[in-house]
């Protein structure tokens, strides 16, 4: 069974530096460590940070993926199912990697949920970083409270009001035979 990963962070830039990466190339080639930390991740094809920005919301299979601007911040908050986040893993690393190339600063964690996994990309200006968390980092992120507003991101079901009564028989014990929420309908 797979599990999700939550992706946050933030990131400081100045609004023409955010500018200048977005017009970036990413290449996942320029950073040995991605190579190592994704082995069995998939080499990306080279692309603009702005096209893969365009991309991830509905890469990930929740569509949530965004960069949310506050002053000189950018809050990054996403999620991700395993397969995709696998699939993307080097190309993820290395968008926000390239931001070091506009001096950048700051810190992003993709933190399995549930599970042991995790990784953190660090800008403390000059080389960015890639690292995978040991369980004790992965404890202390679990709790940040970022991830509450990541979860505060998903959209809830809309109720519908129940049918009218019926004289049909119920699909099972205590069960009325009818659905009590509408999902959304996946694009």
């Amino acid at each position: 069974m797979g599990f999700d990963l939550a992706i946050f962070g933030t990131l400081v830039f100045t609004p023409d530096d955010f500018e200048a990466w977005q017009q970036a190339e990413v290449d996942s080639t320029r950073f040995r460590s991605i190579a190592r930390v994704f082995t069995d991740s998939p080499k990306p094809t080279r692309k603009s940070v702005a096209a893969i920005l365009s991309e991830l919301p509905a890469a990930g299979w929740h569509d949530l993926f965004r960069i949310d601007r506050d002053g000189d911040f950018y809050k990054v908050r996403g999620r991700f199912a395993e397969a995709p986040f696998r699939d993307r893993a080097r190309q993820l690393a290395a968008l926000f990697m390239t931001a070091a190339d506009v001096d950048a600063r700051g810190d992003v964690y993709f933190l399995g949920e549930g599970v042991n996994v995790g990784f953190a990309v660090q800008l403390p200006g000059g080389k960015p970083l890639l690292a995978t968390l040991d369980d004790e980092e992965i404890g202390r992120r679990s709790r940040d409270p970022e991830l509450d507003k990541i979860s505060g991101y998903f959209r809830v079901a809309e109720s519908v009001p129940p049918p009218p009564p019926s004289s049909g028989p119920s699909s099972g014990p205590g069960s009325s035979g009818r659905a009590l929420l509408k999902l959304p309908k996946r694009a």
